[in-house]
């Protein structure tokens, strides 16, 4: 990992020693300059090149004022950007490609230092990429040592000990933990590790290095009821350690998402994530949406400034700010529009990698409690789709404050017995309002050449799970969270008109079709014969079992994909939440998915499986089976 820029404080939700404010005491940066041991660099302190550009996260002052890495940015590219456009743009800036996160279409560049601001700009003023932002790092605070023992009158204020005569978790509800890393061999913590990863040094490693995450882990999921220590707020939940941060426990933009990510293709459930300011990084909350279309929640805390944050309120991921004893909202609770929710923040016994214990403050351990919240909720009903869990978290939270949503508490304090009594006795209705969707860029009867940004708008009663942009009636894009936008190369398109249509469908499988959009094309250049360009999507069949088909326990669906150039990847949808995924090889493959559906209520169910070919053209297959 490079060296950063050190800029000023960076406002974490890290641990602090009770009566302590996130960014006081040990810091990094500022005009201290570099910590200890660690070269000093030159900041870029100009954002603004010759044009007027700046970073658009940079308008959060807390986001201006944290460290970054100066030789990298981080790009998304549109969905449809065409390969070899991009590859040609990176090399426009002279930028490489360092790391790439192909699930949400992002790259890490490594750029020349002085070269970074330029390089956004020009990219960002390309069609080809929806958003170009610095890699910026984000600190937690260093572990304090005033040891002490307390009660956890906090759990009982937000009701865990009811919630516990109906639920002590279940293994199959995994807590991620995105943090430090958490101490291997602790007693409260060692039996139900999972073995996850550490995107920091990209290395096995994921012993934790200040203790940040060993406390976090224990808040949410400690081992309990074992005549030891404290109890953490579900029991039986495995965690899944995911370090995401150096010693001293900073982690990058990258670092996190990459993380988040990874969490989700490895089954985690619920994703914690105590750093902040994250509020307006759209990386990570762009992660944070493919954990939420995969079938789970992110849950973040709101940070220790003890300011207004300008963040928007989002709905990737739920963040979550810290009330006192009292139930006021923490001095040191970040707080604004993005808040969806509060937690206990103040005297949280927690644990350390040495097996002592500390009372801690923090947003950083008022988002455990939350997502171990949420880990008891779906382990009484695990079918429950994520806006449904969300649903039931902010309903039942004790309203806080201003009558309704405020800047302080959100929705409010959670109360976790009030959640899990509701996630027994609530009837998930069926979904059967389709999407709306329309295309706002281009306009119809549009002129357009080279490189096109097209646009939708689209919104659902419930929850989106992407919008596949087609041209002439064929797919070439899919974009899984808003804003709905493509970059279209008009080069593949012969001269005249075409048209666009763009598809939206929701978690439950119900889809809606945009009005068609006229294109006029003019000054193309289409592939010649020895470069082709393939826009016909793979072709999809299920084999079996017969669509309508009713199922009591486990049923084998089986399916064939065939692709006139090469596929590249499968994906398995239970109700429009991915439950697998694949790579695949060749022109023809065999596919298969067990589905468990025991583990659904009882109805019909979508089961849809979509494959990829290697010029991301995209082919689906629907089934329905009615659970006895």
């Amino acid at each position: 990992m490079n060296e950063f820029v050190w800029k000023t404080v960076a406002y974490g939700a890290g641990l602090l020693a009770a009566g302590v404010l996130a960014g006081c005491g040990s810091t990094t940066g500022g005009s201290g300059g570099a910590p200890t041991g660690t070269p000093e660099t030159v900041a870029d302190t100009d954002d603004v090149d010759a044009a007027g550009f700046t970073f658009e996260e940079d308008g959060d002052p807390a986001v201006a004022a944290l460290e970054f890495v100066p030789d990298e940015l981080v790009a998304r590219t549109a969905p449809g950007a065409p390969g070899d456009e991009v590859e040609a743009a990176y090399a426009e800036v002279g930028a490489t490609v360092r790391k790439s996160l192909p699930e949400i279409e992002t790259a890490i560049l490594q750029v020349e230092p002085a070269e970074l601001t330029a390089a956004a700009a020009t990219l960002s003023q390309n069609a080809l990429f929806e958003a170009v932002q610095k890699n910026y790092v984000y600190t937690s605070q260093e572990t304090p040592n005033d040891p002490r023992f307390g009660l956890q009158d906090y759990l009982d204020r937000v009701g865990a000990p009811e919630a516990w005569e109906v639920t002590t978790g279940s293994a199959e509800v995994i807590i991620a933990v995105l943090d430090t890393g958490v101490a291997p061999g602790h007693p409260e913590l060692s039996a139900k590790l999972l073995t996850g990863w550490n995107t920091y040094d990209d290395d096995a490693d994921t012993s934790d290095g200040m203790g940040h995450g060993t406390a976090v882990a224990g808040v949410a999921a400690a081992l309990s009821n074992n005549a030891t220590g404290l109890a953490g707020v579900s029991w039986q939940s495995p965690v899944l350690p995911l370090r995401v941060a150096n010693d001293r426990g900073q982690a990058t933009s990258h670092s996190i998402a990459t993380a988040v990510v990874w969490a989700a293709d490895h089954g985690a459930r619920v994703v914690n994530i105590s750093f902040a300011p994250l509020g307006s990084d759209k990386l990570v909350l762009r992660a944070a949406r493919y954990v939420r279309n995969a079938g789970g929640l992110v849950f973040i805390s709101a940070g220790n400034d003890g300011k207004e944050s300008p963040a928007a309120a989002n709905s990737s991921a739920l963040f979550v700010a810290a009330v006192n004893g009292s139930d006021r909202r923490a001095s040191f609770s970040t707080y604004g529009a993005f808040v969806d929710l509060a937690a206990p923040g103040t005297g949280i016994e927690a644990l350390t990698p040495e097996g002592s214990y500390l009372t801690m403050n923090g947003t950083s351990f008022s988002a455990p409690i939350v997502s171990g919240t949420a880990a008891l909720v779906w382990s009484v009903r695990p079918e429950l789709r994520p806006v449904t869990v969300e649903g039931i978290l902010l309903d039942t939270a004790v309203d806080l404050g201003d009558r309704g949503h405020d800047e302080l508490y959100g929705a409010g304090r959670v109360d976790t017995a009030a959640a899990v009594e509701a996630a027994v006795e609530i009837v998930e209705e069926e979904d059967e309002t389709a999407p709306e969707v329309r295309v706002t860029t281009p306009s119809n009867r549009a002129s357009v050449s080279a490189v096109v940004r097209v646009k939708a708008s689209a919104s659902d009663d419930e929850e989106l799970a992407d919008v596949v942009l087609t041209v002439d009636g064929l797919p070439v894009a899919t974009d899984t969270a808003p804003p709905f936008q493509f970059a279209l190369s008009t080069g593949s398109l012969g001269n005249g008109s075409h048209t666009l249509v763009c598809i939206a469908t929701d978690a439950s499988g119900n889809t809606a079709e945009s009005a068609a959009v006229e294109i006029r094309v003019s000054g193309s250049q289409q592939a010649s014969d020895d470069q082709p360009t393939d826009i016909t999507a793979p072709v999809v069949a299920i084999e079996f079992p017969e669509d309508g088909a009713s199922v009591v326990g486990s049923v084998g669906v089986r399916a064939r994909a065939t692709d006139d150039t090469a596929l590249a990847q499968v994906e398995w949808l239970v109700d429009g939440v991915r439950q697998a995924n694949g790579k695949l090889s060749g022109r023809e493959a065999e596919l298969s998915f067990v589905w468990n559906a025991k583990s659904y209520a009882k109805g019909t169910h979508i089961i849809t499986v979509r494959v990829t070919d290697q010029d991301d053209n995209q082919g689906l297959a629907t089934l329905i089976l009615s659970r006895k």
